[in-house]
């Protein structure tokens, strides 16, 4: 085989894995799972969340507590490199401390280079438990 002809082929073969690639990874990312959890916020292992500023991270979620007593849960991973975000209450804001990823309180990205923003899950406090679901 000639070297103009193994190219060509290695271009076609090359396109098609890219295709394939792309297909797979926006059907991933397009498919936020399904969350349904509760925390006992009476219990050690979740009491830090009853006080404003704190954060946990519980199954792939980030469950905040404002400074005006209002919960916030996202999902924990940047969806730029899939690091995990952290809460700024001063700003209400989640950050990726990768490379600077903003995002509100409920998830949208406001700068960096996280190509969406993050997704949002409901929260519902009913006494001492703590619900977050989709």
């Amino acid at each position: 085989m000639d070297r103009k002809k193994f190219l060509s082929q290695l271009g076609v073969g090359g396109a098609g894995l890219f295709a394939t690639c792309l297909s797979s990874c926006s059907k991933n990312d397009t498919q936020p799972p399904n969350v349904d959890f509760q925390l006992d916020l009476s219990t050690s292992a979740y009491a830090s969340l009853k006080i404003p500023g704190n954060f946990l991270v519980v199954q792939g979620v980030i469950i905040a507590l404002s400074s005006s007593n209002v919960y916030f849960a996202v999902s924990a991973s940047c969806p730029h490199q899939g690091v995990q975000v952290q809460f700024q209450p001063s700003q209400n804001q989640f950050i990726c401390p990768a490379h600077n990823s903003l995002f509100t309180s409920s998830g949208a990205r406001i700068s960096g280079p996280a190509p969406n923003g993050l997704t949002r899950y409901n929260t519902s406090l009913n006494g001492n438990i703590l619900r977050i679901f989709s």
